[in-house]
């Protein structure tokens, strides 16, 4: 299988030459967009990431930190994510970032209804949404209904990290646990000055893949619509918002799905 490279940063990491990150064969970003739910305040370099990554071909995704404020108010917490976020496209979707010990300290139950809300706001929105972790929280804290739900990013690093990759490591998440690995901490990336997390995503298998070459063809999401995935122009979120906030341009693809429909290839 293939594996695409990636990292995840925010204002820790200042400004970035988003050019050399993507000369030196790193596929996606996962970025901080805004600070918890007291504030809602933009990361202050959120913009200018996102900007340069869809410059150089990067895919993005974002994530939201879900700890002790956001407990009392994840309706609102969505609602600014999706203001900030003002339906652009992101390839690699929403992730929740469940790290906080003031989540942990919910409760299995708690934690599922907070993932409900989150969730049901922005595939609403047409977004796909996963949940980022470390392998303890995944064991012993995510309750078993969102296992079976949601695609997972894994953070598991070596006692000595040093910011390599070891694809053979028993530290690795299988597939059936994840789609992604945060396999590092303290990576040295061309165009950071700072350590910065590293991520592996194995073989595109995180939903809505962007960048070429791993990009799926227009042709091949035509296929999909035309299998239901994508659903109808009166669904909520619609065929085209879907589409669109994946990254993919809505009228090529509808016009490749009434051509196989007008020839009966389907």
């Amino acid at each position: 299988m293939d594996e695409i490279f990636g990292i995840d940063v925010s204002h820790y990491q200042g400004s970035i030459d988003w050019k050399k990150v993507a000369e030196s064969g790193k596929k996606f970003a996962i970025l901080k967009c805004m600070y918890e739910a007291q504030s809602h305040r933009i990361d202050e370099f959120f913009e200018d990431n996102y900007r340069k990554c869809g410059i150089y071909g990067i895919s993005r995704g974002v994530y939201i930190f879900v700890g002790r404020a956001s407990i009392n108010a994840p309706e609102e917490d969505a609602k600014a994510l999706l203001r900030h976020l003002s339906d652009r496209p992101l390839e690699y979707g929403i992730w929740l970032d469940y790290e906080s010990e003031h989540l942990r300290a919910q409760g299995k139950d708690k934690i599922l209804k907070l993932t409900r809300i989150y969730e049901k706001a922005f595939k609403s929105a047409g977004y796909h949404v996963g949940i980022y972790c470390n392998k303890d929280w995944y064991d012993n804290v995510i309750p078993e209904e969102l296992k079976k739900d949601f695609d997972f990013w894994i953070a598991r690093y070596p006692k000595n990290d040093v910011g390599s990759y070891n694809g053979k490591s028993s530290l690795r998440p299988s597939y059936k646990t994840a789609v992604a690995w945060q396999y590092s901490s303290k990576g040295q990336v061309p165009g950071i000055t700072p350590l910065v997390d590293l991520d592996v995503d194995f073989d595109g298998v995180v939903n809505l893949i962007g960048s070429e070459p791993y990009r799926k063809t227009n042709e091949e999401i035509a296929l999909e619509v035309l299998h239901g995935k994508w659903g109808t122009k009166d669904t909520v979120p619609s065929r085209k918002t879907m589409l669109t906030r994946a990254g993919y341009d809505y009228s090529e693809v509808q016009k490749i799905v009434n051509k196989l429909v007008a020839y009966g290839k389907i």
